[in-house]
């Protein structure tokens, strides 16, 4: 039922493109120009944003062509693009998947609902998804026509939703004559293109003191004869505390761990998280054990070196579980749950669920929570999964 709808929406997509080039030449470049530096950009998402989005002198390019050319269209096409003119771009979440068929959507901002028919979406999205998307109503169909190809995790789309509202400044429900403002549609798009590249970007890890995370390790060889006489040395050394007969915690303010040194045979090792912590350490041991130490060598692992290969790379399938194993996981799971509701969670701004759940940000907060762990577990195998809907009713969502 679909496919000629998008046939005939693509034919007047490009027709009606065209037609800009001539009449809106520089402007359609740079309207053009700007979408591409969103990551994740594709034509399919441009090509209608362009056509029936974008503000082109107060008018979208779809209602100049209209006015320019609607004597010369068909009924279907006139129609087509009536139905496009009432259409909206908004973040929807995906309430159900008929995989190859059709997506069941509720609109974040609105509340509207929709059944689509999409055969291509409906193979990569999974229910609690938010996906940017143009919705739009022909006859007794509903149809996507322009969707970001990145959906969105609950939690980050909440986190979208939350800007979009503060544009509008409205809690409740809006209509959607307000999402077709061309600046509430890019602020979509922006926090969307946001929430994506935070998604590529390695976050940046940094220790108690604020230096980056770099793991270091320096060592050092002696006399095996020393090493009594080392470890003696090491153990008068300012926040050296003995964590065995061969090594030592280095403790810093506030009882923070700074370093670890250990002596086996004839090397000596001290590990820290940055160059500065072991500048500092380095400096306390061979001052320490001056004219027993030689031939030093440091080096160094970023712990974020192979982010892109491990965050694009499938897991290997894990090995297959006994019932007895899968019980185990499921008890565990059962009771870091039934922690987890009394303690405070930075997401939170500090608050437990139990207390965040009593305001109305917090249920909305804790609901694109528990839909996210919802999904974590929909991935699981079904003997290991845990029952989410125990923490829906504990909170009473």
């Amino acid at each position: 039922m679909a496919s000629p709808l998008h046939a005939l929406d693509h034919r007047l997509v490009v027709e009606i493109l065209q037609f800009a080039d001539s009449e809106f030449g520089d402007v359609l470049e740079d309207e053009a120009d700007a979408l591409q530096t969103h990551p994740a950009m594709s034509p399919q998402f441009a090509a209608p944003w362009i056509t029936y989005v974008s503000d082109f002198y107060s008018r979208s390019l779809a209602e100049w062509f209209i006015e320019a050319r609607g004597r010369s269209l068909r009924r279907d096409e006139r129609m087509w693009l009536e139905a496009q003119r009432k259409g909206w771009l908004s973040i929807w979440e995906v309430v159900a998947v008929e995989t190859g068929r059709s997506i069941d959507l509720r609109d974040a901002l609105t509340h509207e609902e929709r059944h689509v028919y999409e055969v291509s979406a409906s193979k990569t999205v999974e229910r609690h998804q938010f996906v940017l998307a143009r919705v739009v109503d022909a006859d007794s169909i509903s149809l996507i026509c322009g969707m970001h190809s990145n959906a969105l995790d609950p939690i980050e789309g909440a986190e979208v939703i939350e800007s979009v509202r503060k544009l509008l400044r409205r809690k409740t429900a809006v209509t959607p004559d307000r999402l077709r403002d061309p600046r509430v549609a890019w602020r979509m798009l922006t926090g969307w293109s946001d929430a994506v590249e935070r998604r590529s970007t390695p976050p940046r890890l940094q220790n108690n003191d604020g230096d980056p995370i770099l793991l270091t390790v320096d060592r050092w060889k002696f006399d095996r004869a020393r090493s009594a006489e080392i470890i003696e040395r090491l153990a008068k050394i300012p926040g050296a505390s003995p964590a065995n007969d061969n090594s030592f915690d280095f403790i810093g303010a506030n009882d923070i761990l700074t370093g670890h040194v250990e002596i086996t045979h004839h090397n000596l090792k001290a590990s820290t998280n940055s160059i500065a912590r072991a500048d500092a350490l380095r400096a306390q041991i061979e001052s320490a054990c001056e004219g027993l130490l030689r031939s030093h060598i440091r080096s160094h692992q970023d712990p974020l070196a192979q982010w892109d290969e491990t965050s694009s790379s499938p897991s290997a399938p894990p090995p297959p579980a006994s019932p007895e194993v899968d019980s185990v996981i499921v008890e565990m799971k059962e009771r870091h749950y039934a922690e987890w509701l009394n303690q405070p969670l930075p997401a939170l701004r500090g608050k437990t669920p139990l207390e965040a759940v009593r305001t109305k940000s917090g249920r909305a907060q804790l609901d694109a929570i528990v839909k996210n762990i919802e999904m974590i577990e929909s991935h699981m195998p079904a003997a290991e999964r845990y029952d989410v809907r125990k923490l829906r009713e504990a909170l009473g969502l």
